[in-house]
Formats: C-alpha cells, structure tokens, sequence
C-alpha cells in the first residue's frame, strides 16, 4: 500500500468530519481508486485552514504545493514514496460567472456510502455532472453514463425526470440528457441566468471571483525546463520517454519534447536541401562527421544557431511556460560548450561558455552517464576514449554551474528506475 493509499484513509478518517461532499462515483471505495485518480472536495471556506493543518502535519508528505483561488484550492501532494495526489477542495459550483448548483443544497442532501464517506446524493451528481461538462461544450464521460445506467430502473427514471423538469428538457434517457449540443447549453445557460444566485449583486460577485481565478492562474501557471545531455548511447531517449509519461499521466502536466535548441530558425543545411531532407540527412548522418575547421565559418554556425537560443527562450516561454507546459530538451546548449563537433563547429570552449550567459538557464539541467562498455553496447558511434573525455568534461562542467538554485546533475544510468525516481525527486524539490 502507497502513503497516498494511506493518506486518503486517514483523510476521510480523522481529517473530514461531517461539512464536506466527495464529489466522485459515489459507489467506488477509495481503496480502489486509480493511482492517478484526483479528488474533488467540496467543503465550506471557514474549515479551510483546520484542514490544512492536519494535511500539513502528515509525516508521509514530501512536500505539498498549493494554489489559491476564489473558488477553490488546489493541493499537489508528493510523497516521500514518490506517490502523488492532487486534491481539490472547492467552496462552491461554478462555471466562469455563472454558479450552478447551491452549495447548501448538496451539503444537506448529503449521504454515506459503504466506506461511510460523505457522498453527493445521486440528483445533484448528476446534476454537478452535467451542467459542469454541458456549460464547458462538452458531453458526460462515459464512467458517469455507465454508473447511472446501472442503477435501479425506478431510480433511473426518477433522475432523469428531475433534470428533464428542473431545465425543461425531453430527453429519454441518461446518454441523451449527457450529450453536448449547443441548443441544450444556451437553454441551461438561460435557466441559471435567471436565479436568484445569478442575480443583482450576486452576479457581481460571481464576477469578481472568476476574474481573481483568472489572475490566479496566469499566476500559478509556470511552465518548467528539464534539459538531458550525454553522449549517444547514455540512455538519453528512454529516459526522456518516460519522464514525459510520468509528467502526463501522474502529474497531469502537457509536455513537449525539443531537440537540441528552440528551432525558430530551421538547420542550416535546409536553405540547401529544404527543411524535410535536410531533417532527414541530419537524421541518417552520424555525429561528429563534419569536416570543418575554419574558424569563421565556425563563427558564422555558432551565431546562427546561437541567435536561435536568444530569441527562441521568448518564444518557449510565451507558447509553452506562460501555459504551464513541461518543456524537456533532448540535448541544450550544452553541446556547444563541450561537444561543439556535433554541430560542425570548431571554437573555443570557453567562447562559447561565455555566450551561456545570455541564454535561459534551465531549473533542471541532467547528464546521464554510464560505462562506456555500456554505451558501446547499445550504440557503436564514438570510441571508447571519445566517450571518456566527453563523459568527464560534461561532469565538469556540470560540477562548475551547479547551485541551489539552478541545477546541474551528473546522474549514472545503470538502473533505470532509481534514474526515474532520482530525476522525479529533484522535479518536485524545484517546482
């Protein structure tokens, strides 16, 4: 059993008391629930910070990060055994300016399911359900469909016929009442605009809490850079594929993979080649077989690609940080400190170390290593001596821009999971 298994239990053991609503499947134990299964709480404000509290004196907690709305509170629990569990503890239903369902109502019609947790009554579930996904333009997922399909037919009907009356709908069954259309949604929209929760001064303040939502968000929605480096065959590809499904699936984040640099400006050989063969000689050519030596023409490559940095960190950071994106780079500028052959350029290390100065430096930078029997067993592209020197002049490197702050690790890749685990734990120590 994981902490966050334990964690959920104690939750609704000793933490929640009677004021709160799980706003889950309310037939499902939490014993079964999905490791990657969040949990929407509904609560009232002014029991808040007693919640928290306890949450915060848990022992098992590695670290917590919360953000703050108007209304709701996200929690982002990581545990000492690397599990994670997102909790959301809202104050109330809304959707944009609009408050759909009274927190009131829910709260009172409450009831206990078998691992005696405070449930949402059947009506308001689906009632939560629907307005929630019908306001968004979207139709009612499939688990909701099948578990209110499955009830009793008396049940089923008695549902139906309260949401048909109450939005002055005819649908005759739950997968017709769940389907998006855009006839249904202004009809919705119509009958909640008409409530006294939708009205007056209670519009104005419906307002001004969506607006405060907004600017927490733009707020909390920092996007985060991880950049791998190592020489061919250190394991890089595997490790960055799954650190990506980890970030997508575990963590809920969007994720984008770069090569190398920004790519503003396409490679150089593609105003000769066109971009998609030039990608494709790029692709079938094995490292550090370029021939030049000229040190302008060296110049010339390097300020090319390295004017692609410069203006490309705004770039990353308006399409993918300002939206909470996790960018992973599959090799940085690194390469053109240590490794600069890989890109047909001849200079000085500490030339193009100084430029490192004016680019984005990263939060999380790795460098993955193993033995070079290792390497040469999974791809036969440098000699053994290559992979060596190249292996100690990263780590240097790496041991020189190291601080609290920015991170630079030399990791060995031997274990593929303990890789994993180490990379994930030094994530969370950041963000």
């Amino acid at each position: 059993m994981t902490q966050r298994n334990i964690f959920i239990k104690y939750l609704f053991d000793d933490i929640l008391r009677d004021d709160y609503v799980l706003l889950k499947l309310s037939e499902q134990s939490v014993d079964t629930l999905n490791e990657h299964t969040d949990l929407d709480i509904l609560i009232y404000k002014r029991d808040l910070e007693s919640i928290l509290k306890l949450i915060y004196q848990d022992a098992s907690i590695f670290k917590i990060k919360k953000e703050q709305k108007a209304s709701m509170v996200q929690l982002f629990i990581f545990f000492k055994d690397s599990s994670f569990l997102q909790i959301d503890f809202l104050f109330g239903f809304y959707r944009k300016t609009l408050e759909y369902l009274s927190q009131q109502e829910v709260m009172e019609h409450a009831c206990r399911n078998r691992d005696q947790i405070r449930i949402c009554a059947n009506h308001h579930l689906l009632e939560h359900v629907l307005l929630f996904q019908i306001l968004n333009g979207a139709n009612i997922p499939e688990k909701y469909i099948d578990y209110f399909k499955n009830l009793a037919p008396e049940e089923y009907f008695r549902l139906l016929d309260y949401l048909n009356e109450k939005y002055d709908l005819k649908e005759k069954s739950v997968e017709q009442l769940g389907t998006y259309s855009f006839r249904k949604r202004e009809k919705v929209r119509s009958i909640l605009n008409k409530k006294g929760i939708n009205r007056g001064w209670n519009r104005l303040r419906n307002t001004s809490k969506y607006l405060k939502d907004i600017l927490s968000s733009i707020r909390n929605r920092r996007g985060f850079t991880i950049t791998f480096s190592g020489v061919d065959g250190a394991g890089k590809s595997t490790i960055i594929q799954e650190i990506k499904t980890i970030l997508e699936h575990k963590f809920r984040k969007n994720v984008v993979v770069l090569r190398h640099r920004p790519s503003i400006l396409p490679i150089l050989s593609a105003y000769k080649h066109g971009k998609e063969k030039a990608e494709q000689i790029a692709a079938d050519t094995l490292p550090r077989q370029g021939k030049n030596q000229s040190t302008f023409s060296s110049l010339v490559r390097f300020a090319y690609y390295y004017f692609d940095y410069l203006i490309g960190q705004f770039y990353i950071k308006v399409k993918y940080h300002w939206r909470g994106y996790a960018v992973l780079y599959d090799r940085y500028y690194f390469d053109f400190i240590i490794d600069s052959r890989r890109s047909n350029i001849d200079l000085p290390k500490g030339l193009t170390r100084f430029f490192y100065k004016f680019i984005y430096h990263p939060p999380l930078n790795l460098f993955l290593y193993a033995d070079p029997k290792i390497i040469l067993q999974r791809k036969k592209e440098l000699p053994s001596e290559s992979i060596v020197e190249l292996t100690e002049n990263y780590r240097a490197l790496f041991d020189k821009l190291d601080d609290e702050k920015k991170r630079y690790i030399a990791l060995e890749n031997i274990d593929k999971e303990q890789t994993l685990k180490t990379i994930i734990n030094h994530y969370v120590e950041l963000i």
